[in-house]
């Protein structure tokens, strides 16, 4: 049985349900931060509280289990809430700070081949093996003649 966030109720199974001032105030709380996101129900099979969360696809999962309803019950949904506390993934994190390494070392190498490099380009350039536009002497007519020849 889902517990509402208001003071008194009515279950079909239970009867007129009244909270307990602790209770309400627990629930009311979570209602505020999580809305309609996570439930607490009571299971009267066991006499435990249930808290659930409503996923985005639908589907209903079990958070804890716990006999009581007070601050302690509150403090151990906000830990478990990794998003609302800041968790970050293990993995996620290492997949980071490898790829700035990475990125960090080839910056440092480019950074000492960079000087090199642009000394080797001068000298290349300078005995006419290096990299600039190359010049091709390409005929304007098919057998090699000039094209204005015939205009």
């Amino acid at each position: 049985m889902e517990i509402p966030a208001i003071k008194a109720f009515y279950s079909h199974r239970e009867g007129l349900v009244e909270l307990d001032d602790d209770v309400l105030s627990i629930v009311r709380q979570i209602r505020e931060l999580y809305g309609q996101r996570v439930r607490v129900a009571w299971e009267p099979t066991t006499e435990m509280f249930v808290f659930s969360e409503i996923c985005e696809d639908g589907t209903e999962r079990l958070i804890f289990v716990t006999q009581s309803l007070d601050g302690r019950a509150l403090k151990r949904l906000l830990q478990a809430d990794g998003h609302r506390s800041g968790y970050e993934d293990a993995y996620d994190r290492q997949e980071r700070e490898q790829d700035e390494a990475f990125a960090a070392r080839e910056e440092a190498e480019r950074e000492r081949l960079r000087d090199q490099g642009e000394r080797l380009a001068h000298a290349l350039k300078k005995d006419f093996i290096g990299p600039y536009p190359l010049q091709i002497a390409v005929p304007r007519g098919i057998d090699g003649a000039n094209d204005t020849d015939g205009l």
